[in-house]
């Protein structure tokens, strides 16, 4: 472990978490989005830990977790937040789904930070056990629509908070394991609590600062995701002893020709199949193969964490930009992920991931500059904002990688 104090740590996992969330909300969202702030999440608290010697698996499962809950839909459900008379149904309504979307993340952090409790059978096993257990939820609540937290008058929307939190509790019930179940809670608290109180900011800030510079929707986005990411820390810090690594030599890289196929693997099952499976949970089916594949590989652990979630946000450029060729664009993207596959396959070590992850993310956002463009206020604010962050949680994970000496290893 690292010396640095409990404030310190909140502050860089409430930052972090807090500027993958702005991100995922103005990098394509869904799934693939959410997994911004899961890996860079997975990343601090591997920093924390002084874990580096499975911190691709640490990042991946992190990725993968928190990526479930973005299979949720909530924008009608801000539209009911902004009437008097829904408010609080809406609310209710941001809870439960934050809550299940923390849940999933936590046990999935935990269930990599603890990783030798289980066999890989048991675990993919109890992938398996989540995916049936969402389609259950799904089936028989959020599909007849019997609790509905959007548009109550057409109900067009497919829910899946119930599915998400069967399939959640089924899975930590069958691994029945002290540590997963420990941070479940504590994302469960954190996403409750986050996305409850973030979603609450908008129709108040609108009403006392109707033209604040940020926005108040990414408002929303920032205030969940540090309260997320601070429930995180707060749940590694309580386990620190028992989570510290005991071996911190670095990962090893590997050839080119295995780090393209992890690489491909990766990117085709979370961002192909988390797309086009044909069913409602599309992401959960393809994140429980994808998780069970990270088992096995090392490779595919990092490619899943940085690289996937590096083209996901690449490959999303393409939607906005339109001032390039489309073939020279898909030459730039595709560059750009083979760059990126290359720097993960060299010497993955945890703070240059990191760093990699959150300036690729950064740089990526700043597509709203790009021309024929004109970019108002809010975008310009928002950029700012992203800059800012990244400049403090860089300067940060500096420091947080500084290992503990001997006098402070005594006095813990």
């Amino acid at each position: 472990m690292t010396a640095r104090p409990l404030w310190y740590w909140c502050l860089l996992g409430a930052l972090t978490m807090s500027l993958g969330w702005g991100l995922r909300g103005s990098i394509g969202g869904g799934s693939l989005g959410a997994m911004i702030p899961g890996a860079m999440i997975g990343l601090v608290l591997c920093l924390m830990l002084g874990r580096e010697a499975d911190s691709g698996l640490i990042a991946a499962f992190a990725a993968i977790g928190v990526g479930f809950g973005g299979q949720e839909t909530y924008g009608q459900t801000v539209g009911l937040s902004l009437r008097p008379e829904t408010f609080w149904w809406a609310i209710l309504g941001f809870a439960i789904k934050g809550s299940a979307w923390g849940m999933l993340g936590g046990t999935f952090v935990g269930i990599a930070l603890r990783r030798g409790l289980h066999t890989k059978r048991q675990l993919i096993a109890g992938f398996a056990i989540m995916a049936l257990g969402t389609w259950i939820g799904w089936r028989f609540l959020n599909h007849p629509k019997l609790i509905y937290f959007s548009n109550p008058i057409d109900r067009p929307r497919e829910e899946l908070w119930a599915g998400l939190w069967l399939g959640g509790l089924l899975m930590l019930a069958w691994l029945h394991a002290r540590v997963p179940s420990l941070f479940a809670l504590y994302g469960a608290a954190g996403g409750g609590i986050g996305f409850g109180f973030g979603a609450s900011l908008q129709p108040w800030g609108k009403a006392v600062w109707p033209s604040m510079p940020l926005g108040w929707w990414k408002g929303m986005e920032l205030t969940f995701g540090a309260l997320l990411g601070l429930s995180l820390v707060l749940c590694t810090w309580r386990l620190r002893h028992e989570l510290a690594a005991g071996e911190t030599s670095p990962a090893r890289g590997t050839t080119l020709t295995r780090a393209f196929a992890a690489a491909a693997i990766a990117i085709a099952l979370a961002i192909t199949a988390g797309r086009y499976l044909p069913v409602r949970f599309d992401y959960t089916v393809a994140g429980g193969v994808l998780a069970s594949l990270v088992l096995f590989s090392e490779s595919i652990a990092w490619h899943t964490a940085i690289t996937a979630t590096s083209a996901a946000f690449a490959w999303d450029f393409l939607k906005y930009q339109n001032f390039a060729p489309l073939p020279i664009a898909w030459t730039a993207v595709a560059a750009t992920t083979i760059a990126v596959a290359m720097i993960v396959a060299r010497s993955p070590r945890v703070q240059s991931m990191f760093l990699l992850l959150t300036w690729t993310a950064v740089a990526s956002a700043f597509r709203y500059l790009l021309p024929p463009t004109k970019a108002g206020r809010e975008p310009v604010t928002m950029l700012i904002v992203f800059a800012l962050f990244a400049i403090a949680i860089t300067l940060l994970a500096e420091g947080g990688s500084r290992p503990v000496n001997a006098s402070v290893s005594q006095r813990e």
